[in-house]
């Protein structure tokens, strides 16, 4: 699942309540960090990892969306670590997240809206939120100003808020609700596996983001995704003819460099390939993982959403001062890519990432049916397994029970391949590049199938009135038909390819 994949504008949302807090709580909205979080998953702790200490998940950033994928007009839904998210951005231009479900009823804030205000506005009953998570209004009690004020100001009122940040082109969201993750975001908003070559430095200076984000939800558990974003030896065979090829395998390796630490780990990968010289891949705790090279860089993060799912969010970095030493046609077609995202995303990216997802989707299901034991499930002999055993030996020895794949999560039922390479589902109906594209082959298909019905009826007319068929004129219009007709044909299978494609390996040659 490999695939190719500005500075930064960082904005933390430190804005307090718009009413004032009881007396005997600073912030009614604060979770305590000590204790469980309201939807009953586990709180961050307030002391950083010590040895022998699991990994703080719910201590980090993680991107949980692509700021130009975001419409500003309306809330958007989102999940992360199985808290599920309502964000959306206030009048200031400041994003929010809080708990998707209002604490009134229970409604997701999400199918909402934002109000002229910059609040959130439940759809069900009314109710409006801050970007701190404090309830503003309750359309049911005006008219009475001290029962207003009163309820507003109440805990049970308050829906839990995030702290959220915008760093190089992705929305960032801190799963802490406790005031001193508010402080903390505030003190040191950037997150720690962000790409430094992106942000305002020294590292920056030369380098490229050779194509925007892309991100895709995928049925597959977050520790599966991990682990074959570690697994660079799939690629020839899981992607032939799209990434690799089968015949291009020559005896891969990969080697731990070192030993595995709290905040991840180096592989050493060599392809045996003379196109491409071995590399030093890096996983960067929790979510992060880079295959860098001479030309380009893959920068990968893996979020987990929530049980039985994950994101991945893709993106390639370049040094433009260092020569370009690839093939002409090879720069021609990244250059066409780089330019044309929807065809990038629909015959790369996509197209990538569907020779596998099933697979894993069935994989991880007989791994569950063996108690999820890696060790007793997997027979891993050649040296092209060792980054897989060092990703799952990290998950073992530093994740602990990790968010979303905990002992006992829960696993979604099997889904049929159509639904797990739901193209559209998953990636396009939240990305502006192929949501643009769908809409402009619709209105070509639209022009092509009426342009194919004029030249129809026109051929019909004709020979209504007795006018010779064979005539150079309605040879024209014939010729106009079938080209018509088979734009429209083309068009559609185009269109497919923002929706469902079937990916048969049996059948790529």
């Amino acid at each position: 699942m490999i695939v190719e994949q500005m500075a930064a504008r960082t904005a933390v949302s430190n804005r307090g309540s718009s009413l004032s807090c009881p007396a005997e709580d600073r912030d009614p909205c604060a979770s305590s960090p000590a204790s469980p979080s309201a939807a009953g998953g586990p709180q961050a702790a307030a002391s950083p990892q010590r040895p022998g200490e699991t990994f703080p998940w719910f201590e980090h950033w993680y991107p949980v969306a692509v700021l130009a994928d975001l419409d500003p007009r309306k809330p958007h839904a989102a999940h992360l670590l199985g808290i599920p998210l309502a964000l959306w951005r206030d009048k200031s231009g400041t994003w929010h997240a809080v708990e998707d479900k209002c604490p009134h009823r229970l409604a997701p804030l999400s199918e909402g809206r934002v109000e002229s205000d910059g609040t959130l506005q439940c759809a069900y009953h009314g109710w409006q939120f801050d970007g701190r998570g404090a309830c503003t209004h309750i359309p049911q009690l005006r008219g009475d100003d001290k029962a207003q004020q009163v309820a507003c100001a109440s805990r049970r009122a308050c829906v839990r808020a995030f702290p959220v940040q915008e760093v190089h082109g992705l929305l960032w969201v801190l799963p802490d609700s406790s005031e001193e993750a508010w402080s903390k975001a505030a003190a040191k908003p950037v997150p720690s596996n962000a790409i430094r070559e992106l942000l305002d430095g020294p590292e920056a200076e030369g380098m490229k983001q050779t194509t925007p984000w892309f991100t895709r939800e995928f049925p597959i558990r977050f520790d599966t995704l991990l682990e074959n974003i570690a697994d660079p030896s799939h690629v020839n065979f899981a992607h032939h003819n799209v990434q690799g090829k089968r015949g291009n395998e020559k005896g891969t390796t990969t080697r731990l460099v070192d030993e595995l630490r709290p905040d991840g780990f180096s592989f050493e990968f060599d392809s045996k390939s003379k196109f491409f010289p071995p590399n030093r891949p890096a996983f960067n705790a929790p979510c992060f993982v880079r295959y860098s090279s001479p030309m380009r860089s893959l920068n990968v993060y893996a979020v987990p959403t929530r049980p039985g799912w994950s994101r991945l969010f893709s993106s390639s970095t370049a040094d433009t001062r260092k020569p370009n030493k690839l093939p002409w046609f090879v720069n021609l077609i990244l250059g066409f890519y780089d330019n044309v995202h929807w065809a990038e995303h629909a015959f790369q990216r996509n197209a990538v990432l569907d020779g596998d997802t099933y697979m894993l989707h069935i994989q991880e299901r007989l791994l569950r049916a063996q108690g999820d034991d890696w060790q007793r499930g997997y027979y891993m002999p050649a040296p092209a397994d060792s980054s897989v055993v060092a990703m799952r030996r990290w998950l073992d020895e530093f994740g602990g029970a990790v968010p979303t794949c905990e002992p006992g999560a829960p696993l979604p039922p099997a889904m049929s391949k159509r639904e797990v390479l739901d193209r559209y589902s998953q990636h396009t109906k939240d990305c502006r590049h192929c949501q643009a594209a769908l809409r402009n082959i619709d209105l070509a298909t639209a022009l092509a199938a009426a342009g194919a019905a004029l030249a129809a009826v026109w051929l019909v007319a004709r020979a209504v009135v007795g006018l010779p068929l064979l005539a150079p004129a309605s040879g024209w219009g014939a010729l106009a038909a079938v080209a018509c007709a088979g734009a429209v044909a083309a068009l559609r299978s185009l269109r497919q390819q923002f929706f469902y494609v079937d990916y048969v390996h049996a059948e790529r040659h």
